[in-house]
């Protein structure tokens, strides 16, 4: 959807003249010019479906960012459920461990 500014190249082939610039040069650079222009200039129409573009690449990326954010945490979820699993088993075991020796200990005292 290109757009041209309004320029006015018979004019500026005419003072190019003016200066003393031969005509078909003038008229070649006037036309080149204004080429240039026609594909330099963003236009507010432009900028705006920039804009649109950008915040629907945004977006994308946001959800992503989510998705990934979800699976990271499922994982972790897993991974301390599994952790805390051990140290359930950790504790039961310690404590089994302390209860016969102080079995044992009493055992030997006691006789």
């Amino acid at each position: 959807m290109a757009m041209s500014i309004p320029f006015d190249t018979l004019d500026y082939a005419k003072k190019l003249e003016t200066a003393g610039v031969p005509a078909s040069q003038a008229e070649a650079q006037a036309k080149i010019l204004a080429d240039v222009l026609g594909r330099a200039v963003a236009f507010p129409h432009d900028l705006s479906a920039l804009e649109r573009n950008l915040s629907t690449q945004i977006k994308a990326v946001d959800l992503r960012v989510e998705k990934v954010e979800q699976r990271l945490e499922s994982k972790m979820d897993v991974g301390f459920a599994k952790v805390e699993g051990s140290i359930n088993l950790l504790k039961w075991m310690i404590g089994f461990t302390i209860t016969l020796n102080v079995a044992v200990f009493l055992k030997l005292f006691i006789h």
